[in-house]
């Protein structure tokens, strides 16, 4: 793993820090061009740092400020943690392969697709197409900031998906302009029913839709945002064509599911070129790596399965 250092500079005090800073910028006068560069020099060290790829994920600098924010974080990713506990992971890179596809597959949710392909009423379906409105609709951003850093295969498969993600150029096809007129229909019909959706604001559905945008937006987290997108592209297929079969049954016209129709077969294929250009890259890179790719893997399993197992309960509320 490469090490990235950052020029010394002393700063043993908040004091010696301010004078650095004061000669370096001086309010009027001449700049003293060594501090300048002592800072600067500094200062790039830690951009270069923040714009590194997974396998130096332990090196990269944290730069949320904010202490109510950080500690939230920190709690919640020590109790996930804890809660992956109970998951047997992979060690090498050789058991990932077995262990990333059984996992993926148990993520599936075989009675809860088939309950929306061949059960749920259209009150139910739009219920779930809003909790599907607050857990992905960054999902094209969070594609853009995995892409980071990497390198090689794992680079332009991050830059294929990217662009299906953005309709491959045509402005109409960018999926998440695809699936706000599918969460547009479906909001107009549930309030043209009176149907109070606020009861979405749920602990775990911000759990499932916040999980991804930290670990895309703290770039030492990128593993896990690779594992959990990973397992999300692998798995997601029969989810989308359980809305497509359900919407048909129920009459939906075809403008309105085709995001979820393209994805059926654009999430099967992501799900195959992310296994093979993404993570066979960087499985045996490191242990502490292949750690982290599949803590993001379990974490997103279980945290998805308790929003689902969670929405479900609300869409057989409705009655």
């Amino acid at each position: 793993m490469t090490v990235l250092t950052t020029p010394e500079i002393s700063t043993d005090t908040p004091t010696h820090l301010e004078s650095e800073i004061a000669i370096a910028f001086p309010q009027e006068g001449k700049a003293d061009r060594a501090a300048r560069l002592r800072l600067l020099r500094k200062l790039h060290a830690h951009y270069v740092a923040y714009m590194a790829g997974p396998d130096d994920f332990q090196q990269i600098p944290r730069l949320n400020a904010d202490p109510d924010i950080q500690r939230i974080e920190s709690s919640w990713l020590a109790w996930e943690d804890v809660q992956a506990e109970s998951v047997t992971l992979p060690t090498t890179g050789a058991e990932f392969r077995d262990w990333f596809l059984a996992t993926a597959d148990d993520h599936r949710q075989p009675e809860f697709c088939a309950y929306l392909a061949e059960r749920a009423s259209l009150n139910e379906i739009a219920l779930f197409f809003m909790g599907e409105e607050l857990v992905d609709s960054k999902f094209d951003d969070l594609m853009a900031m995995v892409q980071i850093g990497t390198q090689g295969q794992t680079k332009l498969t991050i830059a294929e998906n990217y662009w299906d993600e953005m309709g491959e150029g045509d402005l109409s096809q960018v999926h998440t302009r695809m699936f706000e007129h599918s969460a547009q229909y479906m909001r107009a019909h549930l309030d043209r029913n009176g149907i109070d959706y606020s009861q979405l604001h749920f602990a775990e559905a911000y759990e499932n839709a916040s999980l991804l945008l930290m670990y895309g937006i703290h770039r030492h987290l990128n593993p896990r945002a690779l594992g959990a997108m990973g397992v999300l592209e692998q798995s997601a297929s029969p989810r989308f064509q359980a809305m497509v079969d359900g919407c048909n049954r129920l009459g939906v016209p075809t403008d309105v599911i085709d995001y979820q129709r393209i994805h059926v077969h654009v999430d099967a294929d992501h799900g195959a070129e992310w296994f093979d250009g993404v993570f066979v890259p960087l499985v045996d890179r490191s242990p502490e790596l292949l750690r982290e790719i599949s803590l993001g893997v379990a974490t997103r399993v279980r945290v998805a399965n308790e929003y689902y197992r969670e929405i479900w309960a609300q869409m057989k509320a409705l009655g």
